[in-house]
């Protein structure tokens, strides 16, 4: 087929675009605006992490469930859906651990003591950061469909907060490049473990 490369590409789109259907990565296609700081965080982590394909691949595919819950965190907070933040901060925690388990044990396979002991510290900071989310969330979801101007208790836990998402976003961008780094130099000794493969489609 002389067009190969063309086909080759336009199946490989094709197949993205449902699993980004799929992951719920369509929250990432509306404008950001000026009062979702927390979505604009979940944005930072889906672009840094988005040419990263995640078939064979759950350290890339936990971390995109995590932005798009993340995004759905802020939209949840803007519509005072109390159930709703609780929840997702909740399920935001567990997929964390998910991703500090899964690179950490990639971490152990490593080698190379400087790319181990980076990988390994930054899944340290998750755990705690993570932690400070779910307790944040809960203080900001108690107070949310109440009317009434914020109060600065309000306001601070509010600043609290997206400092927090920014943190853990930040932090799990990290892991997915440490986590890279390690997987580049087992696969040099080992042969592949887990697959890290660009979207780029000719």
């Amino acid at each position: 087929m002389p067009d190969w490369k063309d086909t080759t590409a336009k199946i490989l789109r094709a197949t993205e675009q449902v699993e980004s259907v799929l992951g719920g990565e369509t929250i990432f296609k509306k404008q950001p605006e000026p009062n979702q700081p927390i979505y604009n965080e979940a944005l930072n982590l889906h672009v840094a992490i988005r040419d990263w394909s995640s078939r064979d691949n759950e350290i890339v595919a936990v971390a995109k469930r995590m932005a798009v819950l993340m995004a759905k965190l802020s939209d949840y907070m803007n519509t005072d859906k109390q159930h709703e933040v609780l929840t997702t901060s909740k399920s935001i925690v567990t997929e964390s651990h998910e991703v500090a388990r899964l690179a950490k044990k990639l971490a152990h396979e490593c080698s190379d003591h400087r790319i181990k002991t980076n990988l390994l510290q930054v899944c340290e900071r998750i755990p705690t950061i993570s932690g400070q989310l779910k307790m944040l969330t809960t203080v900001k979801g108690s107070s949310l469909g109440q009317r009434g101007a914020a109060s600065p208790e309000d306001k601070e836990a509010m600043d609290m907060l997206v400092g927090n998402a920014q943190s853990l976003m930040i932090s799990i961008s990290d892991v997915v490049k440490a986590a890279a780094s390690a997987s580049v130099k087992i696969m040099s000794q080992r042969g592949p473990r887990i697959k890290w493969v660009r979207k780029t489609y000719y």
